[in-house]
């Protein structure tokens, strides 16, 4: 009995918590609204909007185009936040109390910045009572695509997502967003195939049938590519050694996106510069 009592204690306190950064997040997105800053809602709110599946998550992820990021992070600043820019290449937090908004405006890799595309495919949705517009089905399945860490792989959100949406999705957009990383369309979609077989109509034929056509002419050329390391496009840290060992060339177009007028910095580096950590020691070791 004293277990169950304890459990149903941490139950109703995780409930509380979760209530207060609900309450906190409403009035981050109340005060973008109101100003009429441009942003978009995704991450575990905008899957509910499609999906009308909830997970738990952690903070609310906004997204905004670079050259928004001033006025964002300022009006999240005068609504209470404290605001910091934890990476120039895609990133900044706004935090108040325990919550916390991600405020991103290119994908981990570089690989996708926000633009104006991203508004034109948003959906209009109703997030924590506010009337603000979600990332599109598209942009969140190639930016999600390339989440395969060791501690975080976002597959699962993919396949999910084409189960609800595949029907109506501009998948020429996908394939023309995913260009010369095709193979990791292909991965995914494989991926789906295997997690649901019986929905394997959703797919496009003519997508797949290409797909894998370059599969076919990659796995049988002769041509090979100087050294190059692809890994860090899906995991910033493990494939590290590859590249501080070998030497293998970085594939991540990854650059500072921060207005250069923008008095704010990450506190614990030079403002301007990449905040990225250096691979583990022991993968160091390991590429000796």
């Amino acid at each position: 009995m004293g277990d169950a009592r304890e459990a149903d204690v941490e139950a109703r306190e995780r409930e509380r918590r979760d209530q207060e950064k609900q309450a906190i997040y409403a009035e981050g997105l109340r005060a973008l609204v109101e100003a009429k800053a441009p942003f978009l809602v995704g991450g575990g709110f905008a899957l509910y909007g499609y999906l009308g599946r909830w997970r738990t998550t952690k903070d609310v992820d906004v997204f905004i185009q670079p050259d928004d990021l001033h006025s964002v992070l300022h009006i999240l600043m005068r609504a209470g936040f404290v605001c910091e820019i934890t990476d120039v290449a895609w990133l900044a937090k706004a935090r108040k109390a325990d919550a916390c908004i991600d405020i991103i405006f290119c994908s981990y890799n570089g690989l996708f910045p926000v633009d104006k595309g991203w508004f034109d495919n948003a959906r209009r949705a109703v997030v924590l009572g506010m009337p603000v517009k979600i990332v599109g089905p598209e942009e969140i399945i190639v930016s999600k695509s390339f989440v395969a860490a060791r501690d975080r792989f976002d597959g699962a959100d993919i396949s999910w997502l084409l189960r609800g949406t595949a029907t109506k999705l501009h998948w020429d957009r996908i394939e023309r967003l995913m260009g010369e990383h095709w193979q990791v369309l292909l991965w995914q979609l494989m991926h789906f195939l295997y997690v649901f077989p019986s929905e394997r109509h959703l797919l496009p034929k003519d997508l797949i049938a290409r797909l894998l056509g370059k599969f076919a002419d990659e796995v049988t050329t002769d041509d090979y590519e100087p050294l190059v390391c692809r890994g860090p496009m899906l995991d910033p840290k493990l494939y590290q050694a590859e590249i501080v060992v070998r030497g293998a060339a970085d594939p991540r177009p990854r650059r500072c996106l921060v207005p250069e007028d923008l008095p704010f910095a990450d506190g614990e580096g030079d403002e301007g510069e990449l905040q990225e950590e250096p691979p583990p020691a022991e993968l160091i070791a390991e590429g000796n």
